[in-house]
């Protein structure tokens, strides 16, 4: 009777859901409420009979109803999945458990290990949840098919981070009629809202993906073409879950060897997480341990706009979405534009360095240690909220002056604070939310703070998407504005027209805690995009159109485009992207570091890319981008890229890209410029062996060489914006110069429990910047042996409490 019942509420629901995306009659869907929620099967002390081992031979399964009515969202055809995907879901007082039958021919099942979060192309099944219940925050787990994790917060509609590392734990089992895995999630890793009444609604998703078809099914059927995706998880009921006090605390020891200076450094200190209830968090740091097992990718980066580089340490990560107040925070093509960049944290220090004093490079540039951290965050009705504190501690390095004595030099540590209000409201439909972010440093010699006041809208009809920040810096006395908005318009499935808009005053500055790659800058952008899918010689395909409208405040244009792309993915799995671009005359006024701005002409790029079907044990990609350099001139790139996966445990990854450069311009100093013809190699290669789903041996280099010529020199006229005017070389020795990074990492890893690992890991790496005179090989192998950073680590840290 439960199994008829349930089959019989499935049809009904997936009509609704269909019906609503096809019309996105959200309004009607409303105005359902809580009729559409369902009764999740609640079960005390379930999990007690369950044995996590992805056999879901336990008789506790028989006792729960089946969901089983995937479609197919990718392509976005919205079809009945053509195999079965049997799920069962109940909870108890510690978490919600999950059990998953998933009917497939096992001939095609594709089954790779790898890190935790990478994207490999396989067989997986993901879980969303709706914490809120109202689609304002949640978080994504994904089980892949041999057992290795995927995991992330998710923020409206449909921003992922996978940052977050949550404390679940899956398992899968290969059968003869396909593949099944277990999952538990555990209630103490989720931010709740408080219920009263113990009565709470959380929503739920679930997503199939079946590597061989090159193809995603999802239950409710959320396509990516589709504007809901969060606000839109089927409704749960749920009763007396009032999650008591989680304390959590991971206790770390590390000893890092370093090569270089022939030392050994011991460290201990630890992270500590508390939840006095269900809907608040206080975190602390003691003695923190930032870095040593991951690396940064190599960038080489001689232009005028910093590089983003994303967090990567786990007190920052955690709870880490309500300091989020636009998608612009997360990212965007010319980097994120955010009050709170928590890498400043903990960054290089600043120091002052007396007048003919030389410092080691890498000493200057070593992360400032931190003497503590705190962090509260929680949930009280419709606001939440948020503060974050952290305090550097004073460094010291060792110069040495122009006698050659050794001098110390140092740098006073800065202090962090951070502050966050968010008031969300979805009781009318759709969903609104104004909120509030502010940020102080403070350090002897620089004071900075930062206010921002943001907003987000989402539109009950589901058409309308949108948000944005106004914000205001005051930087020892000197004050800036800004604003920026992003607005997304889709009339059906399948389209989207997207305007983006930045404001930035020539005095707005963020960078002291946040990130902001210019100021100066307005613009107005817009991108239309059109997805079709089922057609006869494609899966599907997506054309696109952007006009990139940007100036400064003088009036004149920084940054024009007029680009159309076009990617297709064809029955047998293979894509093929093509894309142009045709950038109008512009001026550049950042290049000189200030000292006067030129004009470029017009110039064109075009690139193609091909990838084979990644579900085989063998694929490639290759990338063919002709460009034009700002004068013009041939800038060609190549890229070759091969994965090989013969097993399931093994993999080796390798790509290497050619670039060719004529007229590659440089800053020279003051208003001097210098063309260079370059040419560049950079490879990258890993290779991975997982012993088990939890153990893993990781090889990984990647190398950067480049190879630079001295060819023409220009003035800019700094009297009048005007193109750059030839000029005599300067006298002095050649211009000509080579670039050298390489980072080499060995690293095992063995996940003990649930986040607790054992890492050890050696890492080498180098930053060979000379004129040389020699072959490519001849520049790596002076990599390998010039180095800057040699460090052996051996790290453990182990997760205790609820």
């Amino acid at each position: 009777m439960i199994r008829l019942y349930s089959q019989a509420t499935r049809s009904l629901r997936a009509s609704i859901f269909i019906l609503a995306m096809v019309s996105f009659s959200a309004p009607a869907l409303a105005q359902l409420g809580d009729s559409l929620a369902i009764t999740m099967t609640r079960i005390d002390d379930g999990g007690q009979a369950i044995t996590l081992d992805g056999h879901l031979d336990e008789a506790i399964w028989d006792r729960v109803p089946v969901i089983d009515d995937m479609r197919i969202i990718d392509p976005d055809t919205l079809e009945p999945a053509p195999m079965s995907t049997e799920i069962r879901i109940f909870y108890d007082d510690d978490g919600i458990y999950v059990g998953v039958m998933n009917h497939q021919d096992p001939d095609t099942l594709v089954a790779r290990m790898s890190s935790r979060d990478a994207f490999v192309q396989r067989d997986g099944f993901l879980v969303g949840i709706d914490a809120s219940g109202e689609g304002l925050y949640g978080y994504f787990m994904r089980i892949n098919l041999g057992g290795t994790y995927s995991d992330g917060t998710i923020l409206p509609e449909r921003q992922f981070a996978r940052e977050w590392d949550g404390p679940w734990e899956a398992h899968t089992q290969e059968l003869e009629n396909g593949w099944s895995a277990e999952m538990f999630l555990p209630w103490s890793m989720m931010a709740l809202p408080s219920a009263a009444d113990g009565r709470r609604q959380i929503g739920v998703y679930f997503e199939r993906d079946v590597s061989h078809r090159n193809e995603n099914w999802s239950w409710p059927p959320l396509p990516r073409t589709n504007p809901e995706y969060l606000s839109a998880f089927q409704k749960f009921q749920l009763e007396g879950i009032s999650p008591s006090t989680q304390l959590t605390f991971y206790p770390y020891s590390s000893v890092t060897r370093d090569g270089i200076r022939g030392d050994t450094d011991m460290r201990v200190g630890a992270d500590l997480f508390w939840r006095p209830n269900a809907n608040t968090q206080l975190s602390a740091t003691l003695n923190p341990d930032f870095g040593t097992v991951e690396s940064d990718n190599i960038v080489v980066n001689l232009g005028a706009f910093e590089t983003f580089f994303s967090e990567r340490r786990t007190f920052f990560i955690e709870g880490q979405d309500v300091f989020v107040p636009t998608s612009r925070a997360q990212g965007s093509p010319f980097g994120p534009i955010t009050a709170l960049n928590t890498r400043r944290i903990g960054a290089a220090a600043d120091f002052n360095i007396p007048q003919g004093v030389q410092v080691d490079t890498v000493d200057r540039n070593q992360p400032t240690e931190l003497l503590g951290a705190g962090k509260v965050t929680g949930q009280t009705g419709n606001l939440r909220y948020g503060v974050l504190l952290a305090s550097e501690d004073d460094t010291s390095i060792r110069g040495r002056a122009a006698d050659g004595s050794r001098v110390a030099v140092e740098a006073d540590g800065r202090d962090f604070a951070v502050g966050r209000l968010l008031y969300e409201d979805t009781s009318r439909g759709g969903r609104r939310g104004i909120g509030w972010i502010g940020t102080r440093l403070s350090h002897p010699d620089r004071s900075a703070t930062v206010n921002g006041i943001d907003f987000q809208y989402f539109s009950a009809d589901t058409r309308w998407v949108g948000d944005g920040q106004i914000l205001h810096s005051d930087v020892d006395g000197t004050t800036g504005q800004g604003m920026i908005f992003d607005v997304d318009f889709r009339p059906r499935q399948g389209t989207q027209h997207s305007f983006t808009g930045t404001f930035m005053d020539d005095q707005i500055d963020l960078n002291d805690v946040g990130f902001l790659q210019r100021n100066d800058h307005y613009m107005l952008d817009y991108r239309y995009s059109r997805t079709v899918s089922g057609l006869e010689r494609a899966r599907n395909r997506t054309r696109s159109m952007n006009v990139v409208n940007q100036w400064n405040g003088d009036g004149r244009p920084v940054r024009l485009g007029l680009f159309f792309g076009q990617n297709l993915t064809f029955h047998n799995n293979m894509q093929l992207n093509t894309n142009f671009r045709y950038f109008p005359p512009r001026v550049d006024d950042r290049m000189s570091r200030g000292n006067g701005s030129y004009k470029i002409p017009a110039r064109y790029s075009g690139n193609v890319t091909w990838r084979s079907d990644r579900s085989r044990p063998v694929s490639v990609n290759v990338d063919i981008n002709s460009s034009q350099e700002d004068l013009g001139r041939s800038n060609m790139r190549y890229t070759f890229g091969v994965d090989w996966r013969p097993n399931d445990r093994f993999s080796l990854e390798g790509e290497v890209a050619y670039r060719d450069r004529d007229g590659w311009i440089i800053h020279q100093g003051g208003a001097h410029m210098a063309s260079f013809q370059a040419v560049e190699w950079a490879p990258e290669v890993s290779a991975n062996y997982f012993i088990s789903p939890r153990q893993q041996f990781r090889l990984s280099m990647q190398w950067t060489g480049i190879k630079a010529f001295e060819e023409n020199h220009y003035r800019i006229n700094q009297e009048q914006v005007d193109y750059l005017s030839r000029m005599e070389r300067p006298e002095g020795p050649s211009r000509d110069f080579t670039v050298s990074r390489l980072s080499f990492q060995a690293r095992y890893r063995w996940e003990i429990a649930p986040l607790s690992d054992l890492f050890v890991v050696y890492t080498r790496g180098s930053n060979v910047d000379r004129t040389f005179q020699g072959e490519f090989t001849d520049l790596f192998t002076e990599a390998w042996d010039d180095r800057i950073v040699d460090t052996l680590v051996v790290k453990l840290r182990y997760r205790l409490g609820s």
